[in-house]
């Protein structure tokens, strides 16, 4: 006859609070690694997005396009900054959407990345700040965390380099 191992039930009950014990601890490092993970996605958008500026820059002899800041308020007649790099960045393409875009800003602007209104037709080449200090887009809201902590919000600037603010 086969010898069958028998559990007490608080042999099974100690064996079931020390996994729920260790899953407990290893939640919160899982948050935080999906919330890492989703700012790196965040941040390659924008990468890919500055590429597309580079090209855009490159067919209109470095001056910058005329965009709209906010489209859904309707202020003028100027386009999305999604259209506007449309021959460059499709529309359907997921570079316009962060991952951590709770606000809807994707289906209401076009993309969960404002563009910087203070660079339209403006060429970033002859500024007198460095192209590293100026900011061409960045995220709608703190997608990443609370407004005052760093990394909240991502952010791509003129010489084409993705982060956070200094």
């Amino acid at each position: 006859m086969k010898n069958i191992a028998k559990f007490t039930l608080i042999e099974l009950l100690t064996v079931i609070g020390v996994i729920a014990i260790i899953a407990g601890l290893l939640m919160p490092a899982a948050s935080k690694a999906r919330a890492a993970a989703a700012r790196t996605y965040c941040l390659n958008n924008l990468k890919g997005i500055g590429t597309g500026f580079e090209m855009y820059l490159q067919d209109s002899k470095g001056i910058m396009p005329t965009a709209a800041q906010t489209p859904s308020l309707g202020l003028n007649g100027d386009p999305r900054i999604c259209d506007v790099l449309s021959a460059y960045i499709t529309t359907e393409s997921k570079c316009w959407k962060c991952p951590s875009d709770n606000e809807d800003s994707y289906i209401t602007e076009g993309s969960s990345y404002e563009y910087n209104a203070m660079n339209v037709e403006r060429n970033i080449d002859k500024s007198r700040r460095s192209k590293a200090d100026i900011i061409v887009m960045y995220d709608y809201y703190s997608f990443h965390g609370r407004d005052t902590m760093p990394g909240s919000r991502n952010y791509l600037f003129g010489d084409w380099h993705v982060g956070d603010l200094k």
